[in-house]
């Protein structure tokens, strides 16, 4: 958790600079009652509203994650745990939205501008995704053996849930999106590559394995779950009734990994027990298509996201301690609704 409050405050300090914004004291400033550019008030909102958003959904997904680690340790299944930890930073959420809401009307109690040719916008999406792990590497922390896997099925527990907010002109646009995300490992056998020698407890010693062997896994070996946080950027194509438009997105990631097993080196289930408990921070990214029927004050949308999220921890114990990491490979499906927030 110490390395929380720099990644948080970096990340502000960013999306500060993406937005231009480089205001003097807020609570000194009036805005022009009588024209005012919605740009300058959009950065407000920025500088203002958002890093609540980002400081706090940081410990609303945290403390989640926690419940839910606590509710398999109480002998809960994962579907329970799931649920327990999408609740808490919805909840959150929620209550971020209310404690706000105040700054937001009196940002917004205006009903002149001077740019109406940007639409600003807020977005809450559903994203449900075809999934798989791939790349997956792990190596022993004694530093005697490798593996890789080069694929791994995997489900959603709930689609992935967010917001976006930002602008579009006729032609470019970019948004500030958090989203919640959680996948699970399924049933099936992994066939892995192999070098080196692993310790085998039962003998005592390092023994060689087969250079490729088959695994069979169980259903949530692996749970995962995500808090991403990142900007997107798109440009709209030519209208015919719908907006198309095409854009790519890249954002921070605080992952967690958790199991009831310690490792794939070490495949025995520790019951009402969390074995594998990893949180940290990474990095994603996306490409997206997307079709945008727009009304006066909203708009809906559909976007085809291919998504790479990127995971790295430490798992096993004693002398199968090692270091894993892949990539959570996706495409989602993402629909939403945008209203304005000038209306």
């Amino acid at each position: 958790m110490k390395i929380l409050l720099p990644y948080t405050l970096s990340l502000i300090f960013f999306i500060q600079i993406i937005f231009g914004q480089n205001l003097e004291n807020y609570q000194d400033e009036k805005l022009n009652k009588e024209k005012v550019s919605k740009s300058k008030i959009f950065k407000k909102h920025m500088t203002q509203i958002m890093p609540a958003y980002i400081f706090f959904g940081q410990y609303a997904f945290l403390y989640g994650v926690t419940l839910g680690g606590d509710a398999i340790i109480s002998g809960k299944t994962p579907e329970w745990a799931n649920t327990i930890w999408l609740i808490t930073p919805l909840l959150g959420g929620f209550l971020i939205n209310e404690g706000t809401k105040e700054s937001r009307k009196e940002l917004y109690n205006i009903k002149t501008y001077d740019d109406e040719s940007t639409f600003f916008y807020t977005i809450y999406y559903l994203g449900p995704d075809i999934s798989s792990i791939n790349n997956f590497e792990a190596k022993g922390e004694d530093g005697k053996w490798t593996a890789n896997v080069l694929k791994a099925n995997t489900a959603i527990n709930y689609p992935a849930m967010g917001f976006r907010t930002g602008f579009y002109t006729n032609s470019l646009g970019l948004d500030f999106e958090m989203s919640l995300s959680a996948h699970h490992s399924k049933e099936q056998t992994a066939f892995y590559n192999f070098t080196g020698e692993i310790y085998n407890e039962q003998y005592g010693r390092y023994v060689e394995l087969p250079t490729s062997m088959e695994i069979d896994l169980p259903s949530h070996f692996l749970m995962l779950h995500s808090l991403y946080t990142g900007l997107n950027v798109f440009y709209s194509l030519p209208n015919f009734g719908f907006t198309p438009y095409i854009g790519i997105g890249a954002g921070m990631l605080y992952n967690s990994v958790q199991s009831q097993y310690p490792g794939p080196a070490n495949l025995v289930q520790e019951n009402n027990s969390l074995a594998l408990d990893d949180m940290s921070f990474n990095w994603g990214g996306h490409g997206f298509l997307g079709f945008r029927y727009s009304k006066s004050d909203s708009f809906y949308y559909f976007e085809l996201r291919p998504t790479f999220h990127h995971f790295n921890y430490n798992s096993g114990n004693g002398k199968l301690s090692e270091i894993d990491r892949f990539t959570l490979e996706s495409l989602q499906f993402q629909f939403g609704i945008g209203t304005s927030l000038f209306k």
